[in-house]
């Protein structure tokens, strides 16, 4: 098949993760893969991944709203469409969700099928109500518009369909597919970042935004002083989070899992909407306990009582934190079940055969 994979822009985080292990599996499967993208905005960072894959530039495209631009992004996509001949487009988020299913519609000549993923929703947790509804207006429309759609994770394809965004048989559920990776010597890592080999250290790894809610993990850190809180990431958040940070919140900017992970005793996710973070799974896979709020398909990643504790309050969250931090042995047990279930449940191998079989359904309909 030819594919075209389009997105507004490639950002450090874990969507860039997703199509770096979709684009290069699908190459491996013999596929022809194009990926094009925009560019990222202020606070940003481009993933090096763009350029390794050597990803088409839509000069016009970005996440902000600008109707001048985006109808010249609707343009330059079109035009992309018609170089390459793709047999399948697949888009992601909503911006280039939006653009890229309205210019490949406009083909009357050998149209590809169309498929958006879903990496999460702006449902709730972004915007006010008002653009909240207008949002779920247009994605209502656009469903139209889509052969198949890609729902990383039952909850997300739940709140869409009760959204009424597309229809039952539309979708398909994936999950992410991470390759395990190389684990570093603790002890080692810690040295590096001058952390000393006795404390115990809770990571966090996102995005410096408001739906990761970074400040959550400052109030943690806050009601733990003897605990060295690490995180990961940068973003718009970035220099009012560090400006209300304790002294044992060390800040590492972006960072390799292998690093975060390696250097930490327990996960720590505090995001207000999620699909199936990256973040998580690369921490089972490093065989870390996982303290994370329950939301959106955060439960599709982490077991409650197996491989991590599920909270929904800064209440849960603190004793959930006071449990694993006093007890190195529960840490280990739902470490270990943690990585068992991550390996089985999200390898590159279902990752890619399920994306085969929702463009092929795709070229069916």
């Amino acid at each position: 098949m030819r594919i075209l994979q389009v997105i507004a822009r490639v950002n450090q985080g874990g969507t860039a993760r997703w199509l770096e292990e979709l684009v290069i599996g699908l190459r491996s499967n013999g596929h022809e893969v194009f990926l094009a993208a925009g560019y990222v905005q202020s606070g940003e960072t481009e993933d090096e991944i763009f350029k390794e894959l050597n990803g088409h530039r839509i000069e016009s495209l970005g996440r902000s709203i600008s109707i001048f631009s985006d109808l010249k992004s609707l343009i330059e996509i079109r035009r992309y469409i018609l170089k390459c001949r793709p047999d399948v487009i697949n888009t992601h988020t909503a911006k280039a969700g939006f653009i890229g299913r309205l210019a490949a519609a406009t083909i009357i000549k050998n149209k590809p099928a169309i498929v958006h993923t879903y990496h999460g929703h702006l449902l709730y947790g972004y915007f006010s109500k008002l653009k909240s509804n207008v949002f779920k207006f247009v994605e209502i429309v656009m469903a139209r518009l889509s052969d198949v759609l890609i729902a990383a994770g039952d909850k997300v394809k739940a709140d869409l369909l009760e959204a009424g965004i597309g229809n039952e048989d539309q979708y398909i559920v994936l999950r992410p597919g991470i390759n395990d990776f190389n684990h570093l010597n603790k002890k080692v890592v810690r040295e590096k970042l001058n952390i000393s080999s006795d404390v115990t250290v809770v990571g966090w790894l996102g995005r410096m935004t408001k739906i990761k809610r970074p400040d959550k993990a400052i109030e943690l850190a806050k009601r733990f002083p003897d605990v060295l809180f690490l995180l990961g990431g940068e973003g718009d958040l970035l220099d009012e989070i560090k400006a209300i940070a304790p002294s044992n919140v060390n800040f590492l900017g972006w960072t390799n899992p292998e690093i975060i992970w390696s250097a930490s005793d327990v996960a720590l996710l505090t995001s207000d909407n999620e699909a199936q973070p990256i973040s998580l799974i690369e921490a089972s896979y490093s065989s870390l306990p996982i303290v994370a709020q329950n939301v959106g398909s955060v439960s599709e990643v982490v077991e409650d009582g197996v491989s991590g504790i599920l909270v929904s309050d800064y209440k849960e969250s603190v004793a959930a934190l006071e449990k694993l931090i006093a007890n190195i042995e529960l840490r280990l047990s739902l470490g270990s079940a943690g990585r068992a279930y991550a390996k089985i449940r999200f390898s590159p191998a279902q990752f890619i055969l399920g994306h085969e079989a929702a463009y092929s359904r795709a070229l069916r309909k």
